[in-house]
């Protein structure tokens, strides 16, 4: 009889939500009861994950403090101000667009009117988000990325950079016109799971989800300029990290 396989990270997260298969989970049970590193890894994700829970708990019916408003109502008209400075910059960047051109070819594309943020994301993600300006192998530097993304998006955004959580950048796509369209970053990791973040302008609203669908999670992060869909097979936890990294090197 051959002894369980050591649980990989990705599976120490299922494991702590409770999404594996009961035999595997069993299986790892008797693992941590082996060995205590590994429980106490397991046992500081779980607490991480509670922290969380019990931070979001503790406000969602309060609303936050008047400084904080005031704080985050400042700051938003200030980046409003350079964001729309900066879409004119951008739109003008004729160069940028001659570097998007030669990835790939340009199509006539329009956003339907009534489809949601994450029915767009999840339409690009399995191939069916129409008016695709599409990257291809290899890709260009990371400047040239950058570049590429801010000239078809309209916003000074950034490519994340995931790869301290296993998934490099694959792929670019581009939908929409330049200067106020959206833009996906394709990511796969060694097991070949792949992780989808779909941008645009958002509509002003402020919204933060996280959405199971099957093993799939989906994660909606929008403030009141920059709306984002992350979509992976991974576990709560681990979007919750991927998602904070990604929103963060996304904003320039």
């Amino acid at each position: 009889m051959t002894s369980p396989s050591y649980p990989t990270e990705n599976e120490l997260h299922a494991f702590i939500d409770d999404e594996l298969a009961p035999s595997r989970l069993a299986e790892i049970a008797a693992i941590l009861r082996e060995d205590p590193a590994l429980a106490a890894r397991v046992a500081a994700y779980e607490a991480d994950r509670d922290r969380l829970r019990m931070a979001f708990e503790s406000f969602a019916d309060e609303p936050p403090p008047a400084a904080w408003i005031g704080q985050i109502e400042a700051a938003m008209v200030a980046r409003r101000k350079t964001v729309v400075t900066r879409r004119f910059a951008i739109a003008g960047a004729a160069g940028a667009m001659a570097l998007a051109a030669s990835v790939a070819g340009i199509v006539y594309w329009q956003r339907p009117g009534d489809r949601t943020i994450v029915a767009e994301a999840e339409a690009a993600r399995d191939g069916q988000l129409e008016g695709g300006l599409s990257g291809s192998d290899p890709l260009p530097p990371a400047a040239a990325r950058d570049t590429l993304l801010q000239s078809a998006t309209g916003m000074r955004v950034r490519a994340p950079d995931l790869l301290r959580f296993g998934f490099h950048l694959t792929r670019i796509e581009l939908f929409g016109p330049p200067g106020g369209g959206a833009a996906q970053l394709r990511y796969s990791d060694p097991g070949e799971r792949m992780l989808t973040i779909y941008v645009r302008a958002s509509d002003g609203t402020v919204r933060f989800d996280i959405l199971r669908r099957g093993e799939t999670r989906v994660c909606i992060w929008q403030d009141d300029v920059v709306g984002a869909v992350i979509i992976a097979p991974v576990s709560a936890a681990e979007m919750l990290h991927i998602a904070s990294s990604a929103y963060t090197d996304l904003n320039l």
